[in-house]
């Protein structure tokens, strides 16, 4: 198995020795894990140019001023979409909209497990689509927090064609209303609002998922958003964990985890990290596995940068 290459030693790779990252890859190398579930958050689009949420200067919220909300959290709240004709979401949603952006690094890698047979679930926070557009089955991906991919009315919840929302949106052809004349109901893509519950498929699946892994890999999260930070409790108790992040989170004591990340502490029998951005993270655990994973990942990081992008379904 190879060591990490000279590009990535600025990573901070947990080295304890009887937890060791190292020893993980090999379990991987030789086929010892064989379902992974992956927890995606927004660190895993940020080098493709999409903002994170809460970092305090470059994160969504911190540059919402020129729509002159109340509070930022405003421009994903139901009611005010409601009170306000969606009139700050629909603009943000044009600047946002996810068919300007490619797949990252971390994007592909959660493919390439696809690929290699072993990945069970993409739970993901993110709404950019980016998971299905890497290619990986839409049946494995659960967007917890919905996603750009399609829209409905938010009075009748009937789903209106995705392609009209877009075009609408982007033309600034704005509010968009139900296409039922007798409902007339403001539109929105089907992203997770406050107010709005997640999609049942989160909680129909996670407990099955999350009890028959034997990885879990969470990837550029905060792990401050419940219920989603919750599912690193769902595993079983000597699951691996695997954190790639920039900053150790969802560690014990928390308020949400009874279980959570023992990471640094003299009980920890099960979980990792790979502290870095999410991109240099898969790369070094994949020069570690061995077995031609990084000359896999590079070539589908190729594939997925040259393909066009395809219209959202």
């Amino acid at each position: 198995m190879n060591e990490l290459n000279k590009e990535f030693k600025h990573l901070q790779v947990d080295d304890d020795e009887a937890i060791t990252v190292r020893k993980l890859a090999e379990k991987i190398s030789v086929g010892e894990i064989k379902e992974v579930v992956v927890l995606c958050g927004a660190g895993t689009s940020v080098s493709c140019g999409i903002p994170d949420f809460r970092s305090p200067k470059t994160g969504l919220y911190a540059n919402l001023q020129k729509y002159k909300l109340p509070y930022a959290e405003a421009v994903f709240d139901l009611e005010y979409f409601k009170e306000t004709k969606g009139k700050a979401f629909y603009e943000l949603a044009k600047e946002m909209w996810p068919d300007n952006y490619k797949p990252s690094p971390t994007h592909a890698f959660i493919r390439m497990l696809h690929d290699k047979g072993i990945l069970r679930r993409c739970y993901t926070q993110n709404i950019d689509t980016l998971e299905r557009e890497a290619g990986i089955p839409p049946e494995l991906i659960i967007e917890a927090h919905g996603a750009f991919g399609s829209s409905s009315c938010i009075n009748c919840k009937k789903e209106i064609d995705a392609d009209r929302v877009r075009d609408e949106i982007k033309s600034g052809d704005v509010p968009v209303y139900c296409d039922d004349e007798s409902c007339g109901g403001l539109v929105k893509p089907d992203i997770v609002f406050f107010h709005e519950g997640l999609p049942d498929a989160f909680f129909d699946n996670r407990n099955k998922d999350l009890k028959g892994a034997d990885l879990l890999i969470i990837l550029g999260t905060s792990l401050s958003v419940s219920p989603f930070n919750e599912l690193i409790n769902y595993v079983t108790k000597t699951t691996p964990r695997l954190l790639m992040n920039l900053e150790v989170v969802g560690t014990v004591p928390s308020k949400f985890a009874k279980n959570g990340l023992r990471l640094g502490r003299t009980d920890n029998s099960r979980d990792y990290m790979i502290q870095g951005a999410c991109d240099d993270g898969v790369r070094a655990l994949c020069d570690l596995i061995g077995n031609n994973w990084r000359n896999d990942l590079e070539n589908l990081v190729k594939t997925l940068k040259s393909k066009t992008k395809s219209t959202k379904k």
